[in-house]
């Protein structure tokens, strides 16, 4: 008889819980300890960034995960160590452009025009948080490449921010911009040049290969929500429950996909940004000069 493969679920199933769960009590005081190799003047910008998204991260941390894990995306030390520290038993990788100080080894990569350096189907897990709002030409092609090094059955953890949530409406009937990341930063990817919708975020993965387990919205900072607004959401929302600040989705790998897919609700053209127009013209001068 012929032994079968395990799937990453399998996997993952059969995993010890090992390590130990971080308390949410001790949180601010696991961060100042970790963060004290810091320089003195970038510590406390770390340490603020780790409090204010600490539920994110606990969830995160608490998260089950199979023996390989890759980490996608990610700028926080903080979360590389303790992805390590309470999953003895799983491997993992991170992948970023940078992150400064970190004690870690990370693949540096342009995921929106390098291909992953690690073998198709050698991930259980792929997390994939507060990274999908920062890309402006290919996200299609960073899908893709999760796709491609995930194995089947595997599990994406994606986070971003919600196009819909009630706390963009607070902004808009304020006179403030929706995006609360909108400005001109000198790296484009510093800001959130696409909000996603829980529709777009659906599609973008439904065309690549996963199906949607879990998306559904989360605050995981708390904001006032005036009553009014509520009630007229409650009331007009023909989705309900989905106008919390972040958007929350867990999907599966349940098939291969050859390439990246352009769905013309986001891609009119059915391709990704090109170095074309003003933006060609400006890079030819800037870059000759």
């Amino acid at each position: 008889m012929k032994a079968s493969v395990p799937t990453a679920a399998s996997n993952r199933a059969s995993e010890a819980e090992g390590g130990r769960r971080l308390n949410p009590d001790h949180y601010e005081a696991e961060v100042r300890t970790f963060y004290a190799y810091l320089p003195e003047e970038v510590r406390e910008l770390f340490i603020g960034d780790a409090l204010y998204h600490r539920e994110r991260y606990l969830e995160m941390l608490d998260r089950p995960y199979g023996a390989r894990v890759l980490e996608l995306g990610s700028d926080k030390p903080f979360i590389s160590h303790f992805l390590r520290v309470l999953n003895p038993h799983a491997a993992f990788e991170t992948v970023s452009i940078d992150i400064p100080f970190t004690r870690y080894p990370i693949t540096r990569v342009d995921i929106e025009s390098e291909p992953l350096p690690f073998d198709s189907e050698s991930f259980s897990d792929v997390i994939f948080t507060e990274v999908l709002e920062h890309l402006f030409r290919d996200p299609a092609f960073a899908i893709h490449q999760i796709n491609r090094v995930m194995q089947p059955g595997g599990t994406l953890f994606l986070t971003t921010p919600n196009a819909c949530g009630y706390d963009s409406l607070i902004n808009f009937v304020n006179q403030v911009n929706p995006n609360a990341r909108s400005q001109f930063f000198a790296s484009i990817e510093s800001g959130h040049p696409h909000l996603w919708t829980a529709n777009e975020c659906r599609e973008i993965l439904d065309v690549h290969g996963f199906e949607v387990q879990l998306l559904d919205s989360v605050d995981y900072v708390p904001i006032p929500r005036p009553p009014e607004l509520m009630s007229f959401l409650a009331a007009h929302s023909p989705v309900k429950g989905m106008n919390g600040q972040s958007l929350r989705v867990v999907a599966g790998k349940v098939r291969a996909v050859a390439a990246p897919v352009y769905p013309v609700s986001l891609f009119p053209e059915g391709k990704p940004v090109q170095m074309m127009g003003a933006l060609r013209e400006w890079a030819t001068k800037a870059l000759s000069a």
